[in-house]
């Protein structure tokens, strides 16, 4: 299924692209990797961070001309972008590449799931629901499904800092998600060290996770750290959301904040709870820098799916697929990260 060709990564000079590629030359030492992007002059500023395995492109997704320079010259092509990700797919089918989509957006992962059968008929694998929300959330689901076999309903949590060094684009992706719904809602019944006020969010397909693990129901939701902000944030997420400008004004009086208030600034904790009756069971994972905990994701899928036999899983298939919560939990343990 894969060529011995290099890995594109579009989006490669951005806070999560960054940490793709970083892990990518160290996972995969026998590979290449091309940073690229819209920018020329910043794929070549990021690609100069690295040795000589790691060169830059120029790439744009909405041009024909320049998917088709680029994507015949490589193995895998991993998007760390969600603008013309359908088209990247089209292309990867076109050319015999599989690909990895870090697109959180469900109407994204959807569009590539439309593509199924003619990625099996291309023998090639697109590889969505990948990085945290989606992606480590996935796989929490289906470990803790495992666990309670019986499981009905199943409740996931995301709590992430406003701030931190993923930047003002992260922190427009969190707000616009408070944008989504009219207000935050109490949580009943409520987490363990989890706000009781939450955010409904569709961090993953739910439709989708309902059908594949056999439950009832499926619920996301969302909460700001410090969790006291999570209702003003929401209350105020139609005046900031798109303004990355304003954001970024405000990114250091918000840091000042944090530290008055004892949090960790990169804080970052998922939590799955199954449910069945009066059962419960549940699982966390608790850790700082949700742009590297996403890098590493999309590396550690893109060495399963390049070490893969090539008879392996093709058509559109997701992270949890082919990367297992003990592989996961082993690459994050090494940065500080902790499963309870």
């Amino acid at each position: 299924m894969q060529k011995t060709k290099s890995i594109l990564v579009v989006g490669g000079y951005g806070a999560v692209g960054r940490y793709i590629v970083q892990h990518l030359h160290t996972l995969l030492p026998h590979s290449g990797i091309i940073i690229a992007g819209r920018s020329r002059d910043k794929a070549e500023a990021a690609a100069r961070e690295f040795d000589s395995r790691v060169s830059a492109a120029q790439v744009d997704l909405t041009s024909q001309d320049s998917i088709a320079t680029v994507f015949p010259t490589v193995s895998l092509v991993i998007l760390n972008t969600e603008a013309g990700s359908e088209n990247a797919a089209r292309a990867c089918i076109d050319h015999g590449i599989s690909m990895i989509s870090v697109a959180a957006s469900v109407p994204v992962m959807q569009a590539i799931g439309n593509l199924d059968d003619m990625a099996k008929a291309a023998n090639v694998a697109l590889v969505t629901e990948v990085g945290l929300a989606p992606g480590l959330l996935n796989i929490l689901a289906r470990e803790v499904v495992t666990r309670l076999p019986d499981t009905r309903h199943l409740d996931l949590v995301v709590q992430l800092g406003l701030i931190g060094e993923h930047g003002p684009e992260a922190m427009n992706w969190t707000i616009a998600r408070a944008n989504e719904v009219e207000r935050a809602v109490i949580l009943d019944p409520p987490f363990p060290d989890v706000g009781r006020r939450v955010i409904p969010v569709d961090f993953v397909d739910r439709d989708k996770m309902r059908k594949d693990l056999g439950v009832e129901t499926v619920a996301s939701f969302l909460v700001i750290l410090p969790r006291w902000t999570t209702t003003w944030v929401q209350r105020l997420a139609p005046y900031l959301v798109n303004r990355t400008g304003l954001l970024a004004r405000l990114e250091p009086g918000l840091k000042a904040l944090t530290k008055l208030t004892g949090m960790r600034e990169n804080e970052m904790v998922l939590v799955v709870r199954a449910r069945s009756g009066s059962k419960r069971e549940t699982l966390r994972i608790t850790g700082e820098n949700q742009s590297r905990v996403t890098g590493i994701a999309a590396a550690r899928t893109a060495e399963r799916l390049m070490t893969m036999p090539p008879d392996g899983r093709t058509g559109t298939i997701g992270m949890a697929d082919i990367v297992s919560l003990e592989d996961i939990m082993k690459d994050l343990e090494r940065i500080g990260c902790s499963l309870a």
